[in-house]
C-alpha cells in the first residue's frame, strides 16, 4: 500500500460515488440496493518542484498495483473533536453502525466522513447520514446508508473520524503527468475504493 508524502496535500478533489444499485422500470419504477457502492476521489496536486513531482509520481506508478491510502479532505471541518471511537460489536451489517469510543456527548453531524479500519488495515470510507448524540458512555448508533456496511468489521475495529481516509486503487488505464521547463509538474490521479 503506497501513501503520498505527508506534505503533500491536494489543492482539488472531486469525490464521486459509485453506485452498484440501479432503478428497475417496467409500469413503475423500482430502486435496487446492491451492495458495493463505494467512493472515488479525483485529484488536484498543486505544481509540484522536481524533487516532490519525482517521488509523488513513483508513489503513484507503484498504486497502480499496490493501492494508494490518503486522508480524505476534510476542508474547514475539524471531525477530531468526535473521540478515537471504534466498532462496538461484531458482526454488524446493513447501514447502520453502532461504535463506542466517542466522547459522551458529543455530536455526530449529517455529512461527516468517516472510515473504518479492518484488521488487516483495509480502510471503508462512508458518510454519516444522520445527526446523532453520543450517550454519556461515548456510544451512538452511525447511519452509513450511502454505501452500506461491505463486511462484517471486528468488534474494536478503529473508526476514524478526526482522519478518515480513502483508500483504493488508482483509477484509469494510463497514469500520466506533466512536465514544464520551470521544473515543476502538474499531477492529477483518480483513486478508487477496491473493496
Amino acid at each position: 500500500m503506497q501513501t503520498l508524502p505527508d506534505h503533500i496535500a491536494p489543492n482539488g478533489a472531486t469525490p464521486a460515488l459509485v453506485d452498484r444499485g440501479g432503478v428497475l422500470r417496467g409500469a413503475s419504477a423500482i430502486r435496487v440496493d446492491r451492495l458495493g457502492s463505494h467512493y472515488k476521489l479525483a485529484v488536484t496536486l498543486p505544481p509540484l518542484f522536481e524533487v516532490d513531482a519525482r517521488v509523488v509520481v513513483s508513489r503513484l506508478i507503484r498504486a497502480k498495483r499496490q493501492g494508494l491510502r490518503m486522508p480524505y479532505p476534510l476542508l474547514s471541518i475539524d471531525q477530531s473533536l468526535c473521540g478515537p471511537a471504534v466498532v462496538d460489536g461484531s458482526g454488524q451489517s446493513g447501514s447502520l453502525l453502532a461504535v463506542r469510543g466517542l466522547f459522551p456527548n458529543v455530536a455526530i453531524r449529517e455529512g461527516y466522513w468517516l472510515s473504518i479500519e479492518d484488521s488487516d488495515g483495509q480502510h471503508y470510507l462512508h458518510n454519516v447520514g444522520a445527526n446523532v448524540v453520543a450517550d454519556g458512555n461515548g456510544r451512538a448508533v452511525l447511519s452509513v446508508e450511502d454505501t452500506m456496511l461491505r463486511r462484517p468489521f471486528a468488534d474494536g475495529c478503529r473508526v476514524h473520524l478526526a482522519r478518515p481516509m480513502i483508500e483504493g486503487l488508482v483509477d484509469g488505464d494510463e497514469f500520466a503527468w506533466g512536465l514544464a521547463v520551470d521544473h515543476r509538474s502538474e499531477i492529477q490521479f483518480t483513486i478508487e475504493e477496491a473493496a
